[in-house]
Order: structure tokens, then sequence, then C-alpha cells
């Protein structure tokens, strides 16, 4: 036994004033590398000090710092510590309130469709809107003659497509953007973007599709029907 063991066993009830038998002592000490017969040395310097408490329960013996032993703390000292602990008290509640709030929000969540799910759409989306916009090209081109009827069935297809597309997409983003924010300052665009490789998900940059030039298409096409339909 060693004063640095006795004084290594007394700071460590001190600090923790809470009771300990030698076993969790010696854990706890581990760091400082005090054996456990120097522990139990050091606990009966201790007692016999009247430093340190010693209960036997059985054959369980606990240990705990003697507590007349300690500087009892002032009035204004006990008003900082009942402060501190509203505050705590407070923060706990917000935290549980926010922890409610996520709950809720993940159960909203669950009910919607995953974002694999999503994505399928907007692939088959994209698709069809893909299949469409050729349809529409060789029209523009004039390469061949389709009947108004076909014309006009593409053009609504593709016009439900684009629905649908800025829909679905509207939609994944709000999932992707909640599921990135919980992620932190470090999910940076690089890891975004890997991410989204990993999980197989095509951005409309990637993809090639640009929804604008689809739309701007619509968008020509009536421009041409109210023209021809407008008074001289």
């Amino acid at each position: 036994m060693t004063s640095a063991s006795i004084k290594a066993v007394h700071d460590l009830l001190r600090e923790r004033n809470a009771p300990f038998n030698v076993q969790l002592l010696v854990d706890n000490l581990q760091t400082k590398k005090v054996k456990k017969s120097q522990v139990e040395k050091a606990l009966d310097a201790l007692v016999s000090q009247k430093k340190v408490t010693r209960k036997e329960f059985g054959k369980t013996k606990i240990y705990f710092l003697t507590q007349e032993n300690l500087e009892k703390a002032s009035s204004e000292e006990l008003a900082a510590l009942n402060k501190k602990a509203a505050d705590l008290k407070a923060s706990v509640e917000a935290e549980r309130q926010g922890l409610a709030s996520m709950k809720k929000e993940l159960a909203k969540l669950k009910t919607e469709s995953t974002a694999e799910e999503i994505e399928g759409e907007i692939k088959s989306s994209e698709k069809s809107i893909a299949e469409m916009r050729a349809k529409l090209d060789k029209l523009n081109s004039k390469s061949g003659s389709v009947s108004k009827e076909s014309f006009t069935e593409a053009q609504l297809q593709l016009q439900q497509n684009l629905v649908l597309w800025r829909k679905y997409k509207k939609i994944f983003n709000e999932i992707w953007y909640a599921m990135a924010d919980s992620m932190g300052d470090g999910f940076d665009k690089k890891k975004e973007k890997k991410l989204l490789g990993d999980i197989g998900v095509e951005t409309d940059e990637v993809a090639g599709a640009e929804y604008s030039a689809l739309d701007d298409v619509i968008k020509g096409v009536n421009a041409a029907k109210k023209r021809r339909i407008s008074p001289a």
C-alpha cells in the first residue's frame, strides 16, 4: 500500500460521492494501475482515519465517503445548484418534446412512399417522357404524317407524365432533404453525390432529363394551336 493508492481511492470516492464495493473501485482505478490488494489496504486505512465509512451487508462490504467530513454548501451555492437543476429539467423537457416531434414525423414518413418507390416512379415517368419526346420530335420534324387524334393523345400523355414527374420529384426531395439535415453539417455535396450513387438514385442532371425543355415543347404546341384559332 502506498500513499498514492490511498489518495487514488479517496479521490474517487470524493469525486463520485457514491457507495462502492471493492471490485467496483478496482474497475474504476484500472487506468491508475491500482491493484485489488492495494485498494483493500487503502480502504482499511481510510476507514481507520474516519475518512471513509464501511457498511457490511452479510458478506458484502460497501464503502462511501464519510459525509460529516464534507463541506456544507452555502445558501448561494444551493441557490445556484437549484437553478442549474431547474435549467437541466427544462432542457430535458425540451429534448423530450423534440423527441416526441421526431417520432411523430417518423411515423408520418413511414406511411408515405419510400425513396426507392419514388425513385421507381420517377424513372418510369422519365422513360415515358423520353418516349413521348421522341414522338413529338418526330412530329415536329415533319418526317411523317400522323392523325390529329394520335398527336393529341401523345401531347396529353406527355403533359400527364410531366405532372407526375414534378409531383414525385417534390416528394423525393422533401424526404431526401429531411434525411440530409438529420446527418448534420458534415453531410456535404460530395457525400450527398456519393450516397445518391450508392443507392442508385439518378438525378435529372445524371439522367440527362430537363423538365423545362419538355415543358417548353408543350407550351410551344399550345401556343401554335392558339395562333391557328385566333381571328385574323
